[in-house]
């Protein structure tokens, strides 16, 4: 298994001289080359997750193991990619890409960022600043930012929250084409219904905490977004998440 999460427990506060636990006693094993949506209402604990599984955050029990090692903290295994793409301002695409890598003194830095500059199809703005690129640009370089220190999980945090409509549905596809390039274990935390299903091999439903879903998603690829399949799930997970009737028709 990519990713082994057993029995974890994480809590931020006491309520009624008790801790309230955010994360309670979940379970959940990822395969290698697997696609991960996690949803879930706010405050269920998906982002608490996230961090966790990328090592910002230390468990009060249990524990998460990434290839058979246990997570104690962050490291070159995992990927992150945020919401808000979090690039170096005064680095150009090339060099937020190299960053990382040469840290690690990776002699050949330039030659790998050329290749993931390739891969997100920014060739034409590798010298460009983050101040004249577009968000779903700035998120493309932040993934492939990301992918150029070769992880094994790349997780991401709503990483297309702050995009408009437009520019959200093609970077899905985009995320999609990148993931069958490079056939990497991602977990995704997501508000969206349809970027779920879209995306996902297993949709994991959190509630209160605690795993209440783990649904895989049986459609093929690509999919599409207004067939009745897919109306189906988007449906199941609506209304598991607000207890509304099933039978309504959801969209986004």
């Amino acid at each position: 298994m990519a990713v082994q999460i057993e029995h974890l427990y994480k809590a931020y506060e006491e309520r009624k001289g008790e801790m309230f636990y955010i994360l309670n006693d979940v379970n959940l094993d990822i395969a290698s080359g697997e696609f991960i949506c996690i949803l879930g209402k706010s405050g269920c604990g998906k982002s608490t997750l996230l961090n966790l599984l990328a090592g910002y955050l230390k468990p009060d029990k249990g524990c998460i193991k990434t290839d058979g090692r246990e997570v104690t903290g962050p490291g070159a295994d995992r990927g992150v990619v945020f919401q808000q793409h979090a690039l170096f301002p005064w680095l150009t695409v090339r060099k937020n890409i190299e960053f990382g890598l040469k840290l690690k003194r990776e002699k050949r830095a330039g030659e790998i960022a050329w290749e993931y500059i390739k891969m997100v199809g920014l060739e034409d703005y590798k010298d460009a600043y983050p101040i004249g690129l577009s968000g779903g640009m700035a998120q493309r370089v932040g993934i492939a930012r990301a992918l150029a220190n070769e992880p094994e999980v790349l997780l991401m945090d709503e990483p297309l929250g702050a995009l408009d409509a437009l520019t959200r549905d093609s970077m899905r596809r985009e995320i999609e084409r990148i993931w069958k390039l490079t056939n990497k274990t991602i977990v995704f935390i997501t508000h969206s219904v349809p970027e779920a299903v879209y995306l996902a091999d297993r949709v994991i439903l959190l509630d209160q905490g605690r795993v209440t879903m783990d649904q895989r998603i049986e459609l093929e690829r690509p999919r599409d977004i207004i067939s009745e399949c897919f109306v189906k799930y988007v449906q199941q997970f609506e209304s598991a998440i607000t207890g509304t009737d099933a039978n309504a028709v959801i969209t986004e």
